[in-house]
């Protein structure tokens, strides 16, 4: 994957040579003409990016790889609704080259760390404005970026099986990210999650996956 300095900044370039209307329009943000900021939600947080490609959310600064998405996502973004489908990283472009690594660094933790947790899985996705969906013991629609939301869903373990988890994406995603970019979203996701229930999990994966 890219280095995530050089991935961000070169959203940056492309985002500043853009008409704020038509991010408006494609990305469902909102543009604040007095503060000269747009204002977008991700993974239930209220996020403010300026011209010159800060972001803060709830008044923070965020990390590269929540940076680099947001940018990437303000530049790319096609425009399209949410279609209510469904679909895996392996059906992404190119997914089945690094589905192994998304389990690994994804699914797997995700599964391990709240196996036997409902309720900490409940509460973890409810805090990034996760609302219950079917699939599973335990499932939840997560709207990461505007455009484009996420489910997370979780299988508890028993003698026969050990816990599982998948982690989806609506079917326009290929539409507003590139799989790289999915790819980060997707172990963002876990990171978020896991940061709720322990510390030192969360921790393990908070990683500059756009710089590997």
């Amino acid at each position: 994957m890219c280095n995530v300095v050089n991935a961000y900044h070169l959203a940056v370039k492309k985002f500043m040579e853009l008409d704020h209307k038509d991010i408006e329009l494609r990305c469902g943000t909102v543009f604040d003409k007095h503060e000269q900021a747009f204002f977008l939600d991700y993974f239930g947080r209220k996020c403010k990016i300026s011209w010159d490609g800060m972001v803060t959310c709830d008044g923070e600064e965020v990390d590269y790889n929540d940076r680099t998405i947001i940018m990437q996502y303000l530049c790319y973004c096609s425009g399209l609704p949410p279609r209510g489908k469904w679909i895996s990283f392996l059906d992404l472009p190119g997914g089945d080259l690094h589905h192994g690594p998304f389990q690994k660094d994804g699914t797997i933790p995700l599964a391990k760390n709240f196996d036997n947790k409902l309720k900490e899985f409940e509460s973890a996705a409810l805090n990034l404005g996760g609302t219950s969906i079917s699939p599973g013991d335990a499932g939840f629609y997560v709207p990461a970026l505007p455009k484009l939301p996420m489910a997370v869903t979780l299988w508890e373990g028993d003698e026969e099986f050990p816990a599982r988890a998948n982690i989806l994406f609506d079917s326009v995603a290929p539409n507003h990210l590139s799989t790289a970019a999915l790819w980060v979203l997707g172990i963002e996701l876990v990171t978020k999650m896991l940061k709720g229930i322990d510390t030192k999990a969360a921790q393990e994966q908070t990683v500059d996956w756009f710089g590997k």
